[in-house]
């Protein structure tokens, strides 16, 4: 009996490691699987053990080893060999698995894999939009020309981004552009577990939260300067928990030097990326996320989704997810004493929670999984 070949979808991605754009690339991948999806990982940075194994591998996803496309030991030779070696194995790689789409989810795999679509045996090649578009005028990069000029279908995952993109490339390329917002999905906690004493704050009175990678963007300078304020007005046991690790080498390092500057270090703990953000947004008072670009963050979609008050900075990014009419007001960029302000409010509970908490999980409503997973499939036709 004939039996239709299964679809099958190749996701490239920088790092497969814990943070907010592997999330949504596994959240994808999950729900394609439930459609009979065979779905690929292709990576060219780095690979975390325990990502690979708990994320990839127990949901049978296959991985190919794509590092060769950063590898610049080819440039000892000849530029040329540099340049068209990692898209000739690329195009024979796609070719052997007969990849039918691919999903390229940072900046500069768009760009490569938009660029090669042509050559690929690929049905689609989706380009994605994933921060603000902070470029006045087009960039001048030929994969990223080439791949524009391919067509390709593109994804924003934010009004703002894809209105950006459109008003610089818009001019000069036939651009198709949708916005598809991230879907998170909250899975049940295990209530036998005492999170607090898990991240070890049990007997502290008031604890908030960051959950962002450590890149320039995220201006966590701010923050400390606000604890500071915090810790030394109101005096209390409180806890800072930061989960993330370096983005960028030697921000870890940096913001490490900043905390023992400020005489921090009994009052903000860094964990490390951790699978249990849901789990911590749990325990938490509050999370904070200061910041200068953002697409659409999913730590802010998991806050609503916890229903726990959410301290942001005032940038598209964070307004596209919260809304106007958020019962919290949004502080400016850099400005460390009204963030400061609104760490002593929530203290001192001057904001309703309830009406915070219901508000919120009624606008997480706009980023559920299952929206996410029937836009998608429309796309690629599943």
């Amino acid at each position: 009996m004939f039996r239709k070949p299964k679809v099958k979808v190749l996701f490239a991605i920088s790092n497969l490691t814990y943070g907010g754009i592997q999330t949504q690339a596994l959240t994808l991948a999950k729900g394609l699987q439930k459609k009979g999806v065979k779905v690929y990982f292709f990576w060219t940075s780095k690979a975390e053990n325990d990502f690979v194994k708990n994320e990839l591998m127990a949901n049978d996803f296959q991985i190919i080893d794509g590092r060769f496309i950063e590898n610049k030991m080819l440039l000892k030779y000849s530029w040329r060999l540099h340049r068209y070696f990692p898209i000739l194995k690329t195009v024979l790689l796609l070719r052997i698995y007969r990849i039918n789409y691919v999903i390229p989810y940072q900046n500069q795999l768009s760009y490569f894999f938009g660029a090669i679509h042509k050559y690929s045996g690929a049905k689609k090649t989706i380009f994605h939009i994933r921060n603000t578009v902070l470029e006045k005028k087009p960039k001048q990069k030929w994969q990223l020309k080439q791949a524009l000029l391919n067509k390709p279908i593109i994804v924003a995952n934010s009004n703002h981004a894809r209105l950006k993109f459109k008003q610089i490339y818009g001019k000069y390329y036939d651009l198709e552009i949708r916005t598809i917002h991230n879907g998170i999905v909250i899975r049940s906690i295990d209530c036998t577990v005492n999170w607090k004493e898990h991240f070890g704050v049990e007997n502290m009175e008031f604890v908030a939260s960051v959950i962002a990678n450590f890149f320039k963007e995220k201006d966590f300078v701010t923050v400390f300067k606000a604890w500071k304020c915090f810790v030394d007005k109101t005096k209390t046991d409180s806890m800072l928990l930061i989960a993330g690790d370096d983005g960028e080498v030697g921000m870890k390092r940096f913001y490490l030097n900043q905390v023992k500057a400020l005489g921090l270090e009994n009052h903000v703990k860094f964990l490390g990326r951790t699978p249990f953000n849901i789990e911590l947004l749990s325990i938490t008072n509050c999370n904070i996320l200061s910041t200068i670009n953002e697409g659409l963050p999913n730590t802010a979609i998991e806050t609503l989704a916890m229903g726990k008050p959410l301290l942001a900075t005032d940038i598209e990014g964070i307004r596209e997810v919260v809304g106007e009419a958020y019962p919290l007001p949004l502080f400016q960029i850099g400005d460390a004493n009204s963030l400061a302000e609104l760490l002593f409010k929530i203290y001192n509970k001057e904001f309703d929670l309830q009406v915070i908490r219901d508000y919120s999980l009624k606008r997480y409503g706009l980023f559920t999984v299952d929206k996410l997973i029937k836009n998608y499939s429309r796309i690629l036709e599943i």
